[in-house]
């Protein structure tokens, strides 16, 4: 990871740059039945370099600082680590990335079966925080509507091809998995529903292991819009391996130009444990907002969502 950003840091020096700078700073309370108040800040800075000469690369950089205080002064951690550090060069054709980097696969909602990097987490408070990889990425665009690309880390890989075929995007996938040994042969497509408003979507594969019994995995969902701001998504996930069946359905709602909720269940239909999210947000101005929730989970060993405690969150978040 050093020499990485040993190198990105020498060709932005060789090039000259013009750059820009932000602040975030994001300030988290929950509460679990048998736990004190955790506190968690993130203090993040987005920092971007580019040249008008060199005008085809871009350098991004973030960086946080974070203290998670768990109620106990021996618990307090205070740690600064690089969320996002990469190098892009970007043509007509070509996108090459270098560096830590946000890989995008997968097109489900609650679950990324195929997402062997950063897959999504739909329970976590903050589900648009990926953790980021280090690796090499190409893209090439094949036409205007396809695109073949390939990723490279230290421990995985991948290549897709994706296009849009009739109302659907469609992508063909092969991934390993280096550290579980594990080769998957996946799909991902999207579409609208015959102009209904209702998207479709769907992901999965077969997945081979080396050491272990092979078995196939796949979401199918969906998602529709009404015209009151009330929206409906609701996903189905299929395990072979485990035999299980897990169902998810959010209800989200605009109340006002500041206020709005969402619901969130995930409920495993075999053995009929569930977790439950219920969100408000506020938007306090156009840099701000602050978010505040409960999860609830009902359940058994059988699943991963069981003997979990209730709990409650606030969130603030401020664009410096």
């Amino acid at each position: 990871m050093r020499s990485l950003l040993s190198l990105c840091f020498f060709n932005i020096l060789a090039f000259g740059f013009d750059s820009s700078f932000e602040f975030e700073n994001t300030n988290i309370l929950s509460k679990k039945e048998s736990n004190k108040v955790d506190d968690y800040n993130r203090f993040r800075i987005y920092s971007s370099f580019s040249d008008i000469e060199y005008d085809k690369f871009l350098f991004d950089l973030i960086v946080d600082n974070y203290n998670n205080y768990k109620g106990e002064q021996e618990d307090n951690n205070n740690e600064t680590k690089i969320y996002r550090a990469y190098l892009k060069y970007s043509d007509e054709k070509n996108i090459i990335t270098l560096g830590k980097q946000r890989i995008p696969f997968g097109v489900g909602r609650v679950w990324n079966p195929i997402d062997i990097y950063n897959p999504i987490d739909a329970t976590a408070i903050e589900t648009d925080e990926r953790e980021g990889t280090t690796s090499f990425r190409y893209e090439y665009a094949l036409n205007e509507l396809s695109s073949f690309d390939t990723t490279i880390s230290e421990d995985k890989y991948a290549a897709r091809l994706k296009g849009y075929i009739g109302e659907a995007d469609l992508g063909v996938l092969v991934l390993h998995d280096k550290d579980k040994d594990q080769s998957i042969f996946g799909y991902e497509s999207s579409g609208e529903l015959l102009s209904s408003g209702m998207e479709l979507r769907s992901e999965g594969g077969y997945f081979s292991n080396k050491d272990s019994e092979d078995y196939k995995e796949f979401i199918i969902g969906a998602e529709y819009g009404f015209e009151n701001s009330f929206t409906i998504l609701s996903e189905y996930k299929y395990n072979s391996l485990k035999s299980y069946d897990y169902m998810a359905l959010n209800l989200s709602y605009t109340l006002s130009s500041l206020w709005s909720t969402s619901y969130l269940i995930i409920k495993n239909l075999d053995d009929e444990s569930s977790v439950s999210l219920l969100k408000f947000d506020y938007s306090l101005s156009d840099e701000s907002e602050l978010n505040f929730g409960t999860y609830f989970y009902d359940g058994n060993s059988l699943s991963e969502y069981g003997y979990l405690e209730n709990s409650a969150f606030v969130r603030l978040f401020i664009h410096l």
